[in-house]
């Protein structure tokens, strides 16, 4: 499911290597058998955008690399690793959806669930191992442990309307743009590039990573249920303090302050809850807000790519990051 290669010809300069991408993904539920193998094809088929591999791709080619199947391994272990999280977010979420299908939590339950995560983790590793390249072997690992120990922070802090937004960025950072920037890395490296391009798309990935997790911030408010995949609204729900709410919370009044109190603490919230939070998210013009911190995180990008010849990998990386501004799920 490569949903970015069709939008408006984004991945077409690497649209081959991403097909050849998702052949390698269908190798671990084919050389597996029984659940293991339903399970893992499940888990791999609701990952979405697959941002990740792209990003791996166009970072070697703007970096003068010649596609080969050494970077179709590297990107397909990326996805992978990604999958894998996802399939143990969904665990901690105890989430019922992923991308508008059952998540694999709700359909096998979390025993099952976190094997196959793990087992998609070890592909990936033995994928990196095979490459031999510390370095790149070293850019994933540190990635993983930004997302673990992102995520224990992010459980430490449900409903909790003191965090402040440099704990907020830290979790979106060790989440969602530890992952992007390693990828990113890894391309560069894989390229054979110069330190400066390395350090240069590393940038690049980690700041659009925060950019891209803003967005999905805001569209928790905002989207369409069909559009994003899971229910508008979630990340309240589950106890998740994001950036429009910080952004409430440091204009609101005292008695807009008492009714999110009074929501946090709330243990189940149905759509009938939630309405008083839009109606906060929409008089204090969070959304708007979050918008302009996504901006400023998509420039700091996009900066970062002065250091690279202007070609089509490069221009590619550009309308990935008006992309990441402009989607709509």
């Amino acid at each position: 499911m490569v949903e970015l290669g069709t939008q408006n010809g984004l991945f077409t300069i690497i649209a081959r290597e991403l097909e050849q991408v998702e052949a390698r993904l269908r190798a671990p539920a084919t050389e597996s058998r029984g659940l293991l193998a339903v399970v893992v094809g499940h888990g791999l088929a609701s990952g979405g955008k697959r941002i990740r591999p792209a990003l791996l791709l166009l970072a070697a080619r703007a970096c003068g690399a010649t596609m080969n199947g050494r970077h179709v391994e590297l990107a397909a272990a990326t996805e992978m690793m990604h999958a894998a999280t996802l399939i143990h977010d969904d665990i901690v979420d105890n989430a019922a959806t992923r991308r508008g299908l059952p998540s694999a939590m709700a359909r096998w339950g979390s025993h099952v669930s976190v094997l196959v995560g793990d087992f998609l983790f070890s592909r990936a590793i033995q994928t990196l191992v095979a490459d031999s390249d510390f370095r790149i072997m070293g850019a994933f690992s540190q990635a993983t442990v930004s997302m673990t120990a992102a995520e224990v922070l992010q459980l430490q802090l449900l409903h909790d309307l003191a965090i402040g937004e440099s704990e907020y960025l830290e979790i979106v950072t060790g989440k969602t743009a530890a992952l992007m920037s390693a990828a990113c890395r890894a391309g560069a490296l894989a390229a054979g590039a110069s330190e400066s391009r390395v350090e240069a798309l590393a940038a690049f990935g980690l700041n659009l990573g925060i950019g891209f997790q803003l967005v999905d911030d805001a569209l928790d408010y905002i989207a369409r249920e069909e559009r994003l995949g899971k229910p508008v609204g979630s990340d309240f729900r589950e106890g998740k303090i994001t950036y429009p709410v910080i952004h409430i919370l440091r204009r609101a009044s005292a008695g807009d302050r008492a009714l999110l109190e009074r929501l946090v603490e709330q243990p189940a919230l149905t759509d009938d809850d939630l309405l008083p939070l839009r109606d906060l998210v929409e008089r204090y013009e969070a959304v708007p807000a979050t918008m302009r911190l996504v901006d400023d995180y998509l420039g700091r990008a996009r900066v970062h790519l002065e250091l690279l010849p202007d070609t089509p990998a490069c221009q590619a990386l550009h309308r990935l990051s008006e992309f990441v501004r402009e989607r709509d799920w």
